[in-house]
């Protein structure tokens, strides 16, 4: 296993000798749990202020989404996890100027969940054959932590992963992925991997076609395969997503 500085200058740097990637994005993450007395009402009324004051306010295009714990041990270590997406660094800087504002303060201790740890990231996208319009009420989301195989960089991750995911698209299924690298903040149960692997699918029937059809059918396909030799994954965990925002 790798132990790999987390900057922007080696994190380009594993993307040598591979298939081109599109620059990454930004995206942080806060895991919160509810205060006392507070329940996901209040919190989606909260939602709903802090949208109409991003309206006003935000330069950044940010989108956002809570997750909330489906399939994990265990379930009540947390009440939600908060990923906000920009399009690079710079965005990044100025939300967080925004936000951390002397006139933003009412709102920003008026939220009504305590987050215990936060971190930002850099991802991946690879090719996704649905719109963040397709996404139900309530989508799944996977997390996996990954390690490189000996020789392979991220560039060579990138190709494999888009390598099965057009495989799944030939055979009728939606999904999106992307290779996430933490940063700044991120605890060390996540820093001792050299990526997190996402997926996400429009609807949990979605999801369950498409692991059916990988047993099934693209198991032992090349694209799998190729996964194989590039990286391994343990820890999958699952979350349902819900969109707050979204900007595209």
């Amino acid at each position: 296993m790798k132990h790999l500085f987390i900057t922007f200058t080696l994190v380009s740097s594993l993307f040598v000798s591979s298939q081109e990637a599109p620059d990454p994005i930004r995206a942080e993450y806060f895991t919160c749990s509810l205060n006392a007395g507070k329940d996901m009402d209040d919190m989606m009324k909260w939602v709903e202020k802090w949208n109409r004051w991003m309206d006003a306010t935000d330069e950044t295009n940010y989108t956002a989404a809570m997750l909330f714990p489906r399939y994990r041990t265990p379930t009540t270590e947390f009440d939600l996890i908060w990923v906000g997406h920009v399009k690079n660094s710079e965005m990044l800087g100025k939300g967080n100027d925004n936000w951390l504002s002397a006139s933003n303060r009412s709102l920003r201790e008026s939220i009504p969940v305590t987050c215990g740890e936060s971190f930002n990231a850099y991802q991946w996208v690879a090719v996704s054959n649905f719109s963040p319009s397709d996404l139900s009420d309530s989508y799944p989301v996977s997390y996996r932590y990954c390690d490189l195989k000996e020789g392979k960089n991220l560039g060579d991750a990138y190709a494999a992963l888009s390598g099965i995911q057009e495989a799944h698209h030939a055979s009728g299924m939606k999904s999106g992925a992307r290779i996430i690298r933490p940063s700044n903040g991120a605890p060390s149960d996540l820093t001792k991997y050299d990526f997190v692997l996402s997926y996400a699918n429009p609807t949990w029937a979605d999801w369950g076609r498409l692991v059916d059809n990988y047993w099934g059918n693209l198991n032992d396909s090349e694209a799998a395969n190729q996964v194989r030799e590039t990286y391994s994954c343990e820890g999958s965990r699952m979350y349902a997503g819900t969109v707050i925002r979204n900007n595209n």
